[in-house]
């Protein structure tokens, strides 16, 4: 190989190593959604959504929160834009208990990833301006409606300054067949360190109310603290 052929090579190696650290560094610094917490910790995030999709604008079980209230036990409460426009004293009720933390759940409940961008960002937003108009609060965790979520979606609420959050342990509440018997049965047995439990406050979460005292109790039973998603993130990143 001649000295130029072979400082050729040599470039174009380095040229691809640089590439795949750009790439590496990029896909580093790219926000990712929160699913759980930290599997050494003993905590569980007990979060309800309120959206507005199948029922036009969504109803209310307010059951949940005086349950919560009565148990005190935090959770955090996921609000879809149009659901607080059609229960903003709800939404201000919710917001009054301490123990509880509010986030948004978008607007219009769609599905963010078939939408264009612009579409989206928007539907975040507005989101945001319901429950900062209702409640005075500024949100800084957001779900995307039913869980769905890619990179495009999480960078576009991260640049609204919204951390994305999923879940790990989906009660299947919204299932009318899911009988409070068998939620009370199986979210307590299937939690884990940092399981973060989506349930609904919206009316479709047919025995929701009916099994959340017996929840509670079994999964205190087994030695886990209830904590708001915001309190979960924060043990997280202290270890």
């Amino acid at each position: 190989m001649t000295d130029r052929c072979a400082a050729a090579a040599i470039g174009a190696v380095a040229t691809v190593a640089a590439l795949a650290t750009v790439a590496a560094l990029a896909a580093a610094a790219a926000p990712v959604p929160f699913a759980h917490g930290s599997r050494r910790v003993k905590q569980v995030a007990l979060t309800f959504d309120a959206c507005s999709a199948d029922t036009g604008r969504g109803g209310y079980d307010a059951r949940i929160a005086t349950i919560l209230r009565e148990h005190d036990a935090p959770a955090t409460f996921f609000l879809g834009g149009a659901w607080m426009d059609a229960h903003p004293d709800d939404t201000r009720d919710l917001a009054a208990t301490p123990r509880f933390e509010l986030a948004t759940h978008g607007y219009a409940h769609p599905h963010l990833s078939r939408m264009a961008s612009d579409q989206a960002r928007a539907d975040i937003a507005r989101g945001q301006a319901a429950l900062s108009a209702i409640t005075g609060r500024t949100g800084t965790l957001f779900r995307p409606p039913y869980g769905q979520t890619d990179t495009r979606i999480t960078t576009l609420a991260a640049d609204l300054g919204l951390r994305l959050i999923t879940f790990d342990l989906a009660s299947g509440d919204p299932d009318p067949k899911a009988s409070a018997a068998k939620l009370i049965e199986y979210v307590p047995q299937v939690a884990r360190n940092g399981s973060v439990v989506v349930m609904h406050v919206n009316g479709r979460g047919w025995h929701t109310a009916e099994a959340l005292p017996e929840i509670i109790a079994r999964l205190r039973r087994r030695g886990f603290e209830l904590v708001t998603v915001g309190e979960m993130i924060a043990a997280s990143e202290r270890r």
